[in-house]
């Protein structure tokens, strides 16, 4: 669990600064913007595509052949992870930038709502992917914790936290270069509850996992595998940015 007081200090910390030190956009420095209207346009990418091999589609589906895990239908992504876009997110991680959740979170509904134009809400969940308790801990947040909420307070979709749980630590996704091994190093990381998954429904709902980047999606196939083992029929990623 995170310390409350500690979160209290960082939130009252985060005021001060922004008092002596108004915000600037995190892509071309415009005052008193956390990320512009204009950064969140030109980042932004329109229509979806295979997550894994590029080809283009009407919804994100990922194609027969480059599927590995079944449940795992689409990845929807909002940019590249390049210019802009990728200095918005580094600052929301690592520089504690907090307020950059909310033009990020607009940027996945404006994807979602692109590809799911007539959604209802009582047919989706949302859940975010989890950080391990120590890198939470050490960061004082989860960002895709951060970027779900803001996602759900647009959509109106039911956030879903706490019922997929990162339980191994394993070496950041970037660190490790090869693309199989990227794959096997996150075995058995992931863990789903399944009384509280089934508790909301999610056997009748399409799930909506939400991460910050996607490269190789390998992250999105473990994490999907441990929610199809606890009864999710239908996952859907949702990623702010595609690094691959």
């Amino acid at each position: 669990m995170q310390n409350p007081l500690r979160n209290i200090i960082h939130i009252v910390k985060q005021m001060g600064l922004d008092i002596l030190l108004p915000s600037s956009c995190a892509g071309c420095g415009r005052q008193k913007e956390a990320f512009c209207a204009s950064c969140r346009e030109a980042s932004y990418k329109y229509g979806a595509g295979c997550l894994y091999c590029g080809l283009r589609n009407q919804t994100g589906l990922l194609c027969p052949k480059c599927r590995r895990i079944k449940n795992l239908s689409n990845v929807l992504w909002a940019g590249r992870y390049f210019g802009p876009l990728k200095e918005a997110i580094g600052q929301l991680k690592y520089k504690r930038r907090t307020e950059l959740a909310a033009p990020l979170g607009g940027m996945l509904y404006k994807k979602f709502s692109e590809i799911h134009p007539d959604y209802k809400k009582e047919r989706f969940i949302i859940i975010p992917l989890p950080l391990s308790y120590e890198k939470e801990k050490a960061r004082g947040f989860n960002q895709a914790e951060l970027l779900a909420k803001e996602f759900s307070g647009i959509s109106r979709i039911s956030l879903l936290t706490h019922s997929l749980l990162k339980i191994k630590e394993t070496p950041a996704q970037v660190e490790v270069k090869e693309k199989d091994k990227r794959i096997k190093n996150l075995e058995g990381a992931f863990l789903a509850d399944p009384k509280k998954l089934m508790a909301y429904g999610v056997q009748h709902k399409a799930v909506i996992l939400i991460d910050d980047v996607a490269t190789t999606g390998a992250t999105l196939e473990h994490a999907s595998g441990a929610l199809a083992q606890a009864g999710a029929q239908k996952i859907i990623g949702l990623v702010v940015a595609h690094g691959g």
